[in-house]
């Protein structure tokens, strides 16, 4: 397990004073790289195959989302691998280790050589498996509706909007999902199903569909492909 501590700041919260459900993602994802860092092996054993793990999916349920200046500490615990797919689980939790956000994250592993994700025996992953918190864990695919979507406002990818490896943040798929959603749609669960990393100078358009208490963004390239596929919803509906 891998855990940092942070305070909300003023730049993260929306006029709610709570923190933004993509800044939420931006501290869980930066948990998980520092949690890879800090296997010393197992970044070893990536390099010596020529193998990386990009995130394919996650999850996230919100019990409540903490508010400008509170202290929270996120942790990471790496709980198994499955075929082409390492699993994590992560938690956000208030000074008095109540639970804020609980999410599950899938990541692929990649070979770069062969351009093309790779299964994996877990017994020859050079790292420790935790036992995870539990959640009510979805589908990692997310279906989109064949018809009824609202064609929303083109975002185009600038060089700010990037990572590392040249690819858009996952924290900005968030923003852009969620930017569309109506004022006053309510939501405790969000799904993100990532399907090709949108790269700089690309446009995404997306598209809303709203059923009821759920909301579903394809995040569409210029071919009519999807980037990404997000979902809002209230769980327990």
């Amino acid at each position: 397990m891998y855990q940092m501590s942070n305070e909300i700041p003023f730049t993260a919260t929306g006029k709610d004073g709570k923190l933004k459900i993509h800044e939420a993602v931006n501290m869980m994802m930066n948990c998980c790289q520092f949690q890879e860092y800090q296997e010393v092996e197992f970044c070893r054993f990536l390099r010596e195959n020529d193998l990386a793990i990009f995130l394919f999916s996650i999850q996230i349920d919100i019990l409540r989302m903490p508010e400008f200046r509170e202290k929270v500490t996120t942790a990471v615990k790496v709980y198994g691998c499955k075929s082409i797919y390492g699993l994590r689980r992560i938690t956000m939790r208030d000074e008095a280790g109540d639970l804020c956000l609980i999410s599950n994250a899938t990541g692929a592993f990649f070979d770069l050589n062969a351009g093309k994700a790779v299964k994996l025996d877990p017994a020859n992953l050079p790292i420790k498996f935790d036992e995870p918190e539990a959640m009510e864990c979805l589908p990692r695919k997310i279906p989109v509706p064949p018809a009824g979507g609202e064609k929303m406002a083109l975002f185009t990818v600038r060089p700010s909007h990037l990572d590392f490896n040249g690819h858009l943040t996952s924290p900005v798929y968030f923003a852009i999902a969620s930017d569309i959603l109506p004022e006053n749609f309510t939501y405790n669960r969000v799904r993100v199903e990532y399907k090709k990393q949108a790269k700089c100078g690309e446009s995404v358009q997306p598209y809303l569909y709203l059923n009821g208490s759920t909301a579903v963004v394809d995040m569409r390239g210029s071919d009519g492909g999807s980037f990404a596929v997000a979902e809002f919803s209230v769980a327990g509906n």
